[in-house]
């Protein structure tokens, strides 16, 4: 399903493009080196909360340290209880064993928006984006740590689900934790937690004992501690008290940041934190495996980690099927089709034979722009195996653009770049977006469709209409609300119902997968 963007995105993208005050991570390069597996990095951040997929080892967690390390902080600013350090330098990360070789000859370059560069930054006029680079010479250590941009960072990593209960200092303490002073923010973060955990909190609380806190709540006439509660409700208490207690501005850097929590409460979480990032200018930075987190964020707040042919590779704007469908390494496909979104899949699976569609394995990438990019990655590459990127109807008049981006994607294009391109894609029918065409084809063979769906003809017209009414991309929703079904069972019917009438619109489709299969075989 293609993104939504929602006024609190906009909201967000347009405050933190425009933020030099808050010293926002802009861009991490990695100009030179290799550090811990990463060979090659370049990421723009543009969206204030960020997330890397990708597999185990693939380099996530490397560029999470890498973005902690962007920055220093004066001795008052704030730190984790455990914490000797107000700030992170890359020994935090990459601990070493004396048999181990340590990096050397590295160099990142970080772009911060920030309003107080001094004379000697890269920008002329001290306000605006400059950059700051890292060095570790061969046989030296990091350069003029204390010359970073000064902010609060903080880098939770998985131990913060260890229920209380596990931990040995809490069990050690648990007599003696007592209550601490009033930090102001408590009622945010109650209410924050409730809101994901659809649980209502009367009070919460810190107790504290030495370095070590503990939370407590009451729900109800119901009194528990973190020695009481689950491993993602103690997380949930820990990451929105640190947004606050950093105060406004800070970076905070999650790994995994789904750990402890269900499919909805991970929904609810990314929802939140939009709020709050939006009320803290806190920037987010995290990885995850969880599908749910990355559809719950823009297309350019997206970022899939892979290693290929030994060269790390960073795609931007990925779908959560399609990053999932690569780490699943799923091998029984012939041939595999990228698509736009879940309606161009549906009607894909209804179009093809099943002689074909057996053959073939169907991905989401999530619109046309990262269609383009993924055929340039596959260019630059090779192909390990035949790919064909089928584009909406409405992409047809746009097809130089679509090449163009493609080409500018490839550092050396080779000369039969444009009909390597034109060999590798297709269209579907019309030259609207998909769900258009299946309503505007639907008002066509109304009797067979109503038949299908049990529904009286007439008002089946009537539906039709209120769906091209809705708007692009939304018809759906309003047609299966009218209808009384779920959205993905009347997409599944109209497709199925649609394609049979008009099959012969999808001849040319069907002809190019079918010789794409005789290849491959």
């Amino acid at each position: 399903m293609k993104y939504r963007e929602s006024q609190k995105d906009k909201e967000l993208r347009k405050r933190f493009s425009n933020d030099n005050a808050h010293a926002l991570l802009r861009r991490v390069i990695l100009e030179e080196g290799v550090l811990r597996g990463i060979n090659s990095l370049d990421v723009t951040f543009q969206y204030p909360i960020t997330a890397f997929a990708g597999r185990n080892g693939a380099g996530k967690s490397t560029i999470l340290a890498m973005a902690c390390c962007a920055y220093h902080n004066t001795k008052s600013g704030f730190k984790l209880p455990k914490r000797k350090n107000t700030y992170y330098t890359f020994s935090d990360f990459f601990v070493q064993h004396a048999e181990e070789v340590p990096p050397e000859g590295i160099e990142i370059i970080y772009h911060i928006a920030h309003n107080k560069w001094n004379k000697s930054a890269s920008h002329p006029d001290g306000i605006g984006v400059g950059t700051q680079r890292r060095r570790k010479n061969r046989g030296g250590k990091w350069n003029d740590y204390d010359s970073r941009v000064k902010k609060n960072v903080v880098f939770l990593g998985i131990e913060r689900i260890v229920p209380h209960s596990e931990r040995s200092q809490s069990r050690s303490y648990s007599r003696s934790f007592e209550n601490s002073l009033p930090k102001g923010w408590e009622d945010k973060v109650k209410d924050a937690v409730g809101f994901v955990l659809g649980r209502n909190y009367d009070e919460f609380r810190y107790l504290e004992h030495s370095k070590y806190s503990l939370p407590i709540v009451k729900v109800g006439n119901v009194v528990y501690s973190g020695f009481n509660m689950g491993a993602g409700e103690n997380a949930l208490f820990e990451i929105f008290s640190t947004i606050y207690s950093c105060g406004s501005g800070a970076l905070l850097v999650m790994d995994e940041i789904e750990l402890g929590l269900h499919a909805e409460a991970q929904k609810r979480f990314i929802q939140r934190l939009k709020d709050v990032c939006f009320d803290t200018h806190t920037q987010v930075i995290c990885t995850t495996h969880s599908c749910e987190i990355l559809d719950c964020l823009p297309y350019d707040a997206r970022f899939f980690v892979e290693s290929v042919q030994g060269r790390t590779k960073i795609t931007e704007g990925i779908s959560s099927d399609f990053a999932f469908s690569k780490m699943a390494s799923l091998p029984s496909a012939e041939i595999e089709i990228l698509v736009e979104d879940e309606v161009a899949k549906s009607i894909l699976f209804s179009a093809l034979p099943t002689t074909l569609r057996s053959r073939l394995a169907i991905h989401v990438i999530g619109s046309a722009t990262a269609l383009s990019r993924q055929l340039a990655a596959i260019h630059v590459r090779g192909e390990s195996k035949p790919t064909i990127a089928i584009f909406d109807g409405d992409q047809r008049c746009k097809e130089s653009d679509n090449l163009g981006h493609a080409k500018n994607m490839c550092e050396k294009p080779k000369t039969n770049f444009d009909d390597w391109f034109r060999d590798r894609i297709n269209y579907l029918p019309g030259d609207s977006w998909p769900e258009a065409w299946l309503v505007q084809s639907a008002a066509n063979c109304p009797e067979s469709l109503a038949a299908a769906l049990n529904c009286d003809v007439d008002t089946l017209k009537d539906i039709l209409e209120y769906g091209l009414q809705a708007g692009k991309h939304n018809e759906f929703y309003e047609i299966s609300k009218q209808l009384g079904i779920d959205r993905s069972m009347c997409l599944q019917i109209f497709s199925t119902i649609v394609c049979g009438v008009f099959v012969t619109e999808f001849e040319p489709l069907v002809a190019q997968v079918s010789i794409a299969l005789a290849n491959a075989g």
